[in-house]
């Protein structure tokens, strides 16, 4: 318990109080002082203390020095639904990344489980039973992964060692023994090896006529960049740089958030600057001077996304998965994720023998350790294992010979058609 008693920025004194309540939990009030003098602020301090810590206990007196009078709701008598809803919906507000998810989370697995207890009275075996609840949860592919679990109590675990920080309870209940919460293992062991794509894939997706001119674009700059679908949809002929030798550079600073509809920084915060794979040089070459203007009915200004959606909007992260597994299927091939690409652009480098190191610096640039502030790859070497990824358009036209006899198996003359050629350009 202690008195401090400081200038106020505005004039006058204000006490910083710290103390505890009846039973046991801190209090902490930060409050401009009514008396004029150091010293008359800092007797006037040692009632204000005596008085929080005798008669604010749980639905107790909440009066606040300096305001209207009107009670201030006690936080520690919220239900845990309620204080987990405004912890997510104030993540949101402050734009972290996850807010979205958390809050879904959160509806979907943990109030269902223990969302009426009040946080006040939030205890260790509330944790130990929404683990409990969380193995035996039903998802579309059976139970939930040991990830997905282990992913929800750390954000409840944070949610609550924030109320600390915040002096709403004094520790954080989510504690577990040792072992209580599953390993990491894949849900499914076999999919990992196989979520990868070819190069013929890869050149069947951006080559084959079948799937839609802006389509095929958007998977040649995914499959041969590395970055992320968000990324993808936020960037701007403007951060295309064609005559930069030894290849072009394409620089990523944005991803598009299709839950809150605008524009932020990448996941990892940092800039992305990713050479220009000759093959993808000549799809966007294409597509600036034709493609985009059929479909946007203009020519492209630097400021203008490279792949919009048809209102000249960027694509929905998740619209461009639907689109991705139709193209799949229409292809014949196995689905995979959409951040497969990702996957396959340094499965493919590696593959050809790319520098594994040069090749992290391109798909993860921010720096893991302080060796790494050090480190600057010449922008040549980039190029240099880019260009070692084997992918090319299929491009040409097929050609229909005359018919010709031919003798059957059966001795009998029957008529074939003989062929040659390739897909059709994009």
């Amino acid at each position: 318990m202690s008195i401090k008693v400081r200038k106020f920025r505005t004039g006058g004194y204000e006490v910083d109080i710290h103390t505890r309540s009846p039973d046991g939990l801190p209090i902490r009030e930060r409050v401009k002082s009514p008396a004029s003098s150091k010293e008359a602020a800092k007797r006037w301090g040692m009632v204000r203390e005596a008085h929080l810590a005798l008669e604010h206990g749980p639905g107790g007196c909440r009066c606040k020095a300096n305001t209207s009078g009107e009670p201030v709701e006690d936080r520690r008598l919220w239900s845990t639904k309620k204080f987990l809803t405004w912890w997510a919906e104030q993540r949101i507000k402050e734009e972290v990344p996850m807010g979205r998810k958390e809050l879904q989370r959160f509806k979907d697995h943990v109030i269902p489980v223990i969302g009426d207890v009040r946080v006040l009275d939030v205890r260790p075996r509330h944790a130990h039973q929404l683990v409990k609840a969380l193995r035996v949860k039903k998802s579309l592919q059976g139970l939930l992964a040991s990830r997905t679990i282990r992913n929800i109590f750390f954000e409840v675990r944070q949610a609550f060692q924030d109320a600390v920080l915040e002096e709403i309870i004094p520790g954080n209940p989510m504690i577990l023994r040792k072992g209580a919460l599953p390993r990491v293992v894949d849900k499914d062991p076999t999919w990992r090896p196989l979520a990868v794509f070819t190069g013929a894939e890869v050149e069947q997706l951006i080559s084959d006529p079948k799937v839609a001119n802006h389509r095929r674009v958007a998977y040649a700059i995914e499959f041969l960049t590395g970055l992320r679908t968000g990324q993808v949809s936020a960037l701007k002929w403007g951060d295309y740089e064609p005559g930069l030798e030894p290849l072009g550079r394409i620089v990523s600073a944005l991803s598009w958030d299709s839950y809150g509809k605008k524009f932020k920084g990448t996941k990892t915060q940092v800039t992305h600057e990713v050479p220009v794979h000759p093959t993808l040089a000549k799809v966007l070459a294409t597509w600036k001077l034709t493609g985009w203007k059929e479909r946007m009915g203009r020519a492209p200004k630097p400021d203008d996304l490279i792949i919009p959606n048809i209102n000249n909007q960027p694509r929905d992260v998740r619209k461009a998965l639907e689109d991705f597994y139709e193209d799949l299927d229409r292809l014949g091939l196995r689905r995979r994720r959409h951040y497969d690409s990702r996957r396959t652009f340094i499965s493919l480098g590696l593959a050809q023998l790319a520098h594994k190191d040069v090749l992290k610096k391109i798909t993860h640039p921010k720096p893991s350790d302080a060796f790494d502030l050090y480190v600057t790859i010449p922008w040549e070497a980039k190029c240099e294992a880019v260009s070692k990824i084997r992918i090319e358009l299929k491009e040409g036209r097929v050609i229909t010979l005359p018919r010709l006899a031919a003798v059957g198996a059966t001795g009998e003359l029957t008529e074939t058609v003989a062929s040659e050629g390739a897909n059709p350009a994009p």
